[in-house]
């Protein structure tokens, strides 16, 4: 090649860039007005028959530029490459020396122009995306997303109640927050720091206030009692007076500050959602004096089951979450006896109780290591052929107050709902309390505490867990956008680790937004549903959302979802070489959006 041509060459490819990003930027203006004459275009209808890609044109001209900078990019990068090596190989002869100098400097300044062509089409583009979902990107995010709302599963928080913008909450309700992992509670808790009794709230933590009355009128500390379970993840709220009034509806706001912290003293909202959370409801003017009920038990009555199964306990409304966990540890001095498990000599079986799906599940898990499961994690088992007992345990009654439960010190010696109504054991509308009240009932029971039995066998099933069907869709369009996604299970699974952990949402673009896990089962199967706010609509640009699926979701028997196993091309003969389950795809790693976005490892 000689020197004419080399800085012919070099001269040229700025040239060309140059007018590459103007005809491109024209071309991409004029992509940019055509929405604006129509609200759906002739390649979008042809496309949307055809079933050929849709995308906004004004979209594929941006990807356009950038592909063309980048094959740019590529040669000036090597003309520059081989300017060194022409200057390395002179040995000091002038002619050569000049030639690669010539060719570094149109080099140089192509590099330059390329740079600053990028920054062009980026600007572009960002125009091109603004046009294409009716606004800019972020304008349509502001419009959707709910301030401090994305640390409800995205963050920190795994749930909370009452729920977000519930209503018909009635007056003597408690407030309940579920964190992913142990709180500082000096940062809740005023005084805790002195005195590790006390029960005050921190105000500079955590307000709670009529909505319409402003921040000002926020709870005193003296006015809420705080109470938590033994990991410092689940904290209490009960007002000290009812709140709201007897002659209307009220909506309070609870705030969650930046002021509080994680066990290791960190802050507890940081990243994306560092200004902290706070949720609105409505209370009532009704107090609550329904007791709450057992609405199922896994396993059933006289069940024969592997003795890896997990008990589980279903209530008909949210249950106070510190009278409700607990474990039964002789040796740790732990004896929480609101729940037991008994083996066929009576002995309290040892275990933990923890609560979960809207603080309407609770279940159990031993402490006797027995297998593996397919991820490595432990699977405990109860006592091997014998008949296990369990009992649900109704909490003293306030006898002035029936059928409210009498505190035992800052909590309950039974089960009692969010408001303090100890539960109905027998589902016949009265609460008579535990087997120690004195209270009469109209049936004459001795007590409301809730009384199973089943076997086990010697068995540990080790069945994986598999998806049997999704609703919306993989890549379904046009779906609703207020309507719960819906996950099916073939088989039951463990409450406990179906939460916003294992289980989770996001939206592409990312924007603040929170989502909530619940589950149900009838039949066998599982149906696990992510409860989420008003997604971006069609008009706006009809945003993708990935619902994704953890192997932390396991079985009733403890067994993870390895390999991940669901519809389309998902199937129970896929080899475990492919263990990911990737919009209906195996895979042999992780999931990704389709623009390369890294999901959650582990994904489904």
């Amino acid at each position: 090649m000689t020197e004419k041509s080399t800085q012919r060459l070099a001269s040229g490819f700025v040239h060309a860039v140059v007018f590459a990003v103007v005809a491109f930027s024209v071309l991409a203006l004029w992509a940019v007005a055509l929405p604006a004459l129509a609200q759906t275009s002739a390649l979008e209808t042809v496309g949307s028959v055809s079933g050929l890609p849709t995308d906004n044109i004004a979209i594929i001209i941006a990807r356009i530029i950038r592909q063309f900078l980048m094959v740019i990019g590529i040669l000036f990068t090597v003309l520059i490459v081989y300017a060194g090596f022409l200057y390395l190989t002179a040995r000091g002869e002038p002619d050569p020396v000049k030639k690669a100098k010539k060719i570094f400097q149109q080099s140089i300044i192509g590099l330059v122009i390329i740079f600053s062509a990028y920054g062009i089409a980026t600007f572009i583009l960002d125009r091109l995306l603004d046009a294409a979902f009716s606004g800019s990107t972020s304008a349509t995010a502001d419009a959707y997303s709910e301030p401090l709302s994305g640390s409800l599963g995205g963050g920190i928080l795994d749930d909370h109640y009452p729920e977000r913008n519930a209503t018909d909450i009635p007056r003597n309700t408690r407030i309940f927050v579920s964190f992913k992992e142990a709180m500082n509670p000096a940062s809740l808790i005023e005084g805790y720091v002195d005195d590790t009794t006390s029960t005050d709230l921190d105000i500079q933590s955590v307000l709670i206030y009529p909505t319409a009355e402003g921040s000002g009128s926020a709870l005193a500390q003296d006015e809420v009692v705080v109470t938590y379970d033994d990991a410092f993840e689940i904290f209490v709220f009960d007002p000290v007076e009812y709140l709201g009034s007897a002659e209307e509806d009220t909506n309070y706001t609870v705030v969650l500050t930046t002021d509080i912290e994680k066990a290791d003293g960190s802050a507890a909202f940081s990243g994306s959602y560092a200004d902290g959370y706070a949720w609105t409801f409505e209370v009532s003017t009704e107090i609550d004096l329904t007791p709450p009920t057992v609405t199922s038990v896994v396993p059933i009555q006289d069940a024969d089951e592997p003795r890896n199964v997990t008990i589980e306990v279903n209530f008909s409304e949210a249950m106070d979450p510190v009278a409700g966990t607990g474990a039964y540890d002789a040796v740790l001095g732990e004896l929480f006896t609101n729940l037991s498990a008994f083996d066929e000599a009576g002995a309290n079986i040892e275990g933990t109780w923890e609560i979960g799906n809207a603080y309407r599940t609770i279940d159990f898990t031993t402490t006797d290591a027995c297998s593996e499961d397919p991820c490595g994690d432990t699977i405990y088992c109860l006592p091997g052929n014998e008949t296990i007992s369990v009992t649900a345990k109704a909490a003293t009654l306030n006898e002035d107050e029936v059928p409210q439960g009498e505190p035992t010190g800052v909590t309950f010696d039974g089960l009692v709902d969010a408001a303090s109504n100890s539960l109905d054991g027998d589902g016949d509308g009265d609460a008579c309390g535990s087997s120690s009240d004195t209270v009469d009932c109209a049936d004459g029971d001795e007590d409301d505490d809730y009384d199973w039995s089943f076997t086990t066998t010697d068995e540990i099933e080790d069945t994986v867990p598999q998806v049997e069907s999704v609703n919306p869709g993989l890549g379904e369009d046009e779906i609703s956008q207020t309507n719960d996604l819906t996950v099916t299970f073939n088989t039951y699974l463990k409450s406990s680790t179906v939460d916003s952990s294992s289980v989770s949402l996001w939206p592409d673009p990312w924007y603040e937004m929170w989502f909530a896990v619940r589950k149900s089962s009838t039949g066998g199967a599982t149906q696990v549903a992510i409860e989420h706010p008003t997604f971006v609509s069609t008009a706006d640009g009809g945003w993708d959302y990935w619902p994704v699926l953890t192997q932390d979701v396991k079985s009733t028997y403890q067994i993870c979802m390895y390999p991940a196993i669901g519809p389309d091309s998902c199937t129970e003969s896929r080899s475990s070489l492919y263990p990911y389950c990737c919009e209906g795809t195996p895979s042999a790693s992780a999931c990704t959006t389709d623009s390369g976005e890294a999901l959650p490892d582990n994904s489904d």
